[in-house]
């Protein structure tokens, strides 16, 4: 076979047959370490993955690391990550050993922001859209949630168990499908962190621009209150005018693992109609950043 030519949903398409044929008990939560040392020994025997393990990385969340001999190779993940996390990010790592080894000899290493795909790097797009493939395969996602559904925290966390992975990378498996206006924003310290938006929200400027500095929460919002109560996380109603110009049922959270809060954003079926000097256009740097 030649294997050059294949891309990231061929790779991911390929090991989900193998496993839908060998019908493991737990179809959706296998061991992606063993997956990844077990077959590419079968497939490249010059240039296997021979370990998978923990390291401290300096500001990175993973990486695929050579052998001096360049005929073996590592997969790492940082310190302090959670099981679904450390899942996630080591599917990145071999889809990175699957397609990007050859063009990149001395190794790679990936941000949190690659390993989530929200980067402009092309070779990171890649290896998310191969870890999300593998370990949420679309067709398995769209039966748990519809691309018409609004989903609220607790069923998008159930989709992470049920694949064994982070609910962030649950959350945006789903935003790049669902047929809704939705986003999720991510916030440390009353500042956004970084902020994903569905594509029809996007088209219809419903988005949050954070490459250019920090920025600060709507004072209005449940999560610029700190206002983490259950009733919150299951879904608050606000006006025009707190997170868009347009009304928006917040939910949100915060996680004291990170001490990080998870916002999820559900806005209306119809797109705003603004007037033309009020149209918000998102400039060339963020779309092409933003898009998936």
């Amino acid at each position: 076979m030649d294997f050059e030519t294949w891309g990231p949903q061929r790779w991911a398409n390929h090991f989900n047959q193998m496993l839908n044929l060998a019908k493991p008990p737990d179809r959706y939560r296998f061991d992606i370490g063993d997956l990844a040392m077990e077959t590419s020994r079968s497939l490249f025997p010059g240039d296997p993955i021979t370990k998978v393990g923990e390291e401290e990385l300096d500001a990175c969340a993973g990486a695929l690391v050579p052998a001096d001999s360049r005929t073996r190779w590592g997969i790492v993940y940082g310190t302090g990550q959670s099981p679904g996390r450390r899942r996630f990010t080591t599917a990145h790592e071999f889809g990175h050993y699957l397609l990007h080894r050859k063009k990149y000899p001395n190794g790679i290493h990936s941000s949190e922001a690659g390993v989530d795909g929200r980067t402009k790097l092309l070779v990171e797009k890649e290896a998310n859209e191969f870890a999300s493939w593998l370990l949420m395969p679309l067709d398995d996602f769209r039966k748990q949630i519809a691309p018409k559904d609004r989903p609220d925290f607790e069923v998008l966390g159930q989709c992470a168990d049920r694949y064994e992975v982070s609910l962030v990378a649950a959350v945006l498996r789903w935003l790049r499908y669902t047929e809704r206006r939705a986003l999720i924003v991510v916030s440390v310290d009353g500042f956004i962190k970084w902020s994903w938006s569905s594509k029809a929200a996007l088209v219809s400027g419903a988005f949050i621009r954070t490459s250019r500095g920090p920025v600060a929460l709507p004072p209005a919002s449940a999560v610029g209150q700190e206002q983490f109560t259950p009733e919150v996380r299951a879904g608050t109603q606000h006006p025009g005018g707190v997170w868009f110009r347009e009304p928006a049922r917040e939910f949100s959270f915060r996680s004291g693992r990170y001490d990080t809060c998870y916002t999820l954003l559900h806005l209306g079926d119809e797109e705003p109609r603004w007037s033309d000097d009020e149209e918000q256009v998102e400039d060339t740097y963020d779309r092409f950043l933003k898009n998936s």
